[in-house]
């Protein structure tokens, strides 16, 4: 019986750090969406189109 319940006790401490864990992540992924959203990621231009749009301008 002592067996049984520290076994118990060990898969709901497991299951509860995954719940934690789960929840942390999608944290995460919101905050990163939400950084994503305000800051466009900065895109530079190879330099030969870069050459090509100097010589448009």
């Amino acid at each position: 019986m002592g067996l049984f319940a520290l076994v118990l006790v060990f898969v709901v401490i497991i299951l509860a750090l995954m719940v934690q864990s789960f929840k942390a992540l999608r944290r995460v992924e919101k905050q990163q969406v939400a950084e994503k959203k305000n800051n466009p990621p900065e895109r530079q231009l190879h330099p030969k189109l870069q050459q090509k749009n100097k010589d448009k301008n």
